[in-house]
Formats: structure tokens, C-alpha cells, sequence
């Protein structure tokens, strides 16, 4: 009798809890991720849900089609869609929400859309900024015309 409850106890335990234990362990901590490019990398940081193809696909075309202009800027890009949601640990200002946002070496957002109006001003608004007027001055390979 007690023999079969320890079982049932045990069966609970492997088919409840040590798979959320596992899930827990396998997250990617998406602050600490951000901040490991912290004064190296600006980031574009894309999330959405699988069913916005043509979002996702015009962000996917502007990564492709703006590549050199992007590494002249120190781009990143992180591209969360969909079910990759759960693989996750996102911070309050990135849970349940959908969007661009360009983060600055800061580790802080500078400019959010939950559309692509945010990547048509990117390099403009990024070119504003006074650490890459610096970069444009001190490094004039981060300053030559892409073809």
C-alpha cells in the first residue's frame, strides 16, 4: 500500500514538476542577452506573433536589404516570433507585447513601433544620436556610402 503511493508520488513529481524544472533552467534571460551587447551593439529587437508573415517578412527584407548600412550603425538583430516567445524570460516592458524597438548601447529603448515605421527612421534617428555622431567623426570607415 504505502509502496504504491511513493510510486504515484513519484510518477506526480517527473510528469509535473521536473519538466517545468527543465523548462526553467533552458530560458534565455532576454535582459541579461541585451546587456551582454551593452556598449558594443545597438539591437533591433523584433518580436511578433507567427500569423504577421508580411511583418515579418518586411523586417526580414530590410535586414537583407540595408545589411551593410545596419553594420555601419553596429546592429543587432534579435528576432523572437511566435512559439520562441516561450523560450524566454522577458522583462515586464517586453511581456504580452509585440513591436520593434531599437535599444541603444545603453541597454536602453530608444524608439518602439508595433509596425515598420520604426525601421524607415532608424538609421536617421540613430545617426542623431551623440555617440554615433562621435563614431561618424572617429571612424570614417563607420561613415563610408554602402553600394
Amino acid at each position: 500500500m504505502i509502496l504504491g503511493m511513493i510510486k504515484k508520488i513519484c510518477l506526480v513529481f517527473i510528469f509535473t514538476i521536473l519538466p517545468n524544472i527543465s523548462n526553467s533552467i533552458e530560458k534565455i534571460d532576454l535582459q541579461k542577452q541585451i546587456q551582454s551587447y551593452s556598449w558594443n551593439k545597438r539591437i533591433v529587437l523584433f518580436i511578433t506573433k507567427a500569423k504577421y508573415v508580411h511583418f515579418i517578412n518586411e523586417v526580414d527584407n530590410f535586414f537583407d536589404k540595408y545589411n551593410c548600412e545596419n553594420k555601419k550603425r553596429n546592429l543587432e538583430y534579435i528576432k523572437i516570433v511566435g512559439d520562441e516567445v516561450n523560450k524566454y524570460i522577458l522583462p515586464d516592458k517586453y511581456e504580452n507585447k509585440y513591436g520593434i524597438w531599437l535599444i541603444g548601447y545603453d541597454s536602453q529603448v530608444k524608439g518602439h513601433s508595433t509596425d515598420i515605421s520604426l525601421l524607415k527612421k532608424i538609421h536617421h534617428l540613430i545617426d542623431d544620436m551623440p555617440i554615433r555622431k562621435r563614431e561618424m567623426i572617429d571612424s570614417p570607415e563607420k561613415n563610408r556610402r554602402c553600394n
